[in-house]
């Protein structure tokens, strides 16, 4: 059998270009050519507005920036908020393949991710507290703020409630 034969070197070209990209999808890489983002969901121009989002903790005694409590990169927190937990802003997205639906099943989401990662925050960090807070600021093309950052929403702890606040 020759190793090289027309049918194999199909197989061993393939096995080049996909090989690679496998092991992208498996370890989350955002890397161009090899990235799984989708690279042209939505135009962006000069008008389009960026943002940032960070949590806050929040007890008697005072608040704790939670940026270097996400157990991951920021990015890949606040994109994982956003696309499998928060949802788009847009009627239609095709980041998440949903339209919008109920607000219960919003709060349900929110709920879910914000219970694993108080027991994550308690369980890693030893980090307990009264509400955590989302907030966001409006950025440039080159991530310098234009707009400081401003409570977006903000998630009690207690009575597992989170509260969605309009500027």
């Amino acid at each position: 059998m020759k190793i090289l034969s027309r049918k194999n070197y199909i197989f061993f070209i393939a096995a080049i270009f996909l090989l690679p990209n496998l092991f992208v999808m498996a370890l989350g890489i955002e890397s161009f050519p090899y990235t799984q983002a989708p690279m042209f969901g939505h135009y962006i121009d000069s008008n389009t507005k960026l943002y940032l989002l960070k949590f806050e903790g929040h007890t008697a005694d005072g608040s704790v920036d939670l940026v270097d409590y996400y157990g991951k990169s920021e990015l890949r927190f606040i994109r994982h908020f956003f696309s499998k937990v928060y949802g788009s802003s847009d009627y239609f997205t095709p980041f998440s393949g949903r339209v919008l639906e109920d607000e219960e099943r919003f709060h349900e989401r929110l709920t879910l991710f914000f219970d694993s990662y108080q027991k994550f925050l308690w369980e890693e960090y030893q980090l307990k507290f009264d509400s955590i807070e989302v907030k966001i600021a409006q950025v440039d093309s080159e991530r310098n703020i234009v707009r400081d950052y401003r409570p977006f929403g903000t998630y009690n702890c207690a009575s597992k409630e989170y509260k969605v606040i309009m500027d």
